[in-house]
């Protein structure tokens, strides 16, 4: 008999076949706070295009869409804190909550009126 040694396998050999890559099964980290952001700048967009309505004569069309801005100003904001609170894009959701609370249109009028009591 040799003295041969073959040791012990803890792990057994895996078959060779196609992997998949860890960027197809990895989610992004920062996805929240990247919607939320979005969802952010969606709002200054409506809020603009409302403020345009407005100017315009169209009050029925720009009532919509300060309820519509309204809606996804408070979307953005709580997004961005979700983000911002669980790490998922801290600094996107922080842009976020910023911009999604000064695009609201009832912080705007707010801040409108309490600006053209300053002048």
């Amino acid at each position: 008999m040799a003295n041969e040694f073959r040791g012990i396998e803890v792990f057994g050999r895996q078959p060779r076949g196609p992997r998949v890559s860890n960027v197809l099964r990895a989610r992004p980290r920062n996805l929240l706070g990247v919607l939320a952001l979005c969802a952010a700048l969606f709002t200054v967009v409506v809020t603009g295009v409302g403020i345009f309505s407005a100017m315009t004569e169209r009050y029925e069309v720009a009532t919509w869409l300060a309820y519509l801005a309204t809606g996804t100003s408070v979307v953005a904001v709580l997004c961005g804190a979700a983000a911002v609170v669980t790490g998922r894009g801290r600094g996107w959701g922080a842009a976020a909550v910023l911009v999604g609370a000064l695009a609201s249109p009832p912080v705007l009028t707010q801040l409108l009126g309490w600006a053209s009591g300053l002048g």
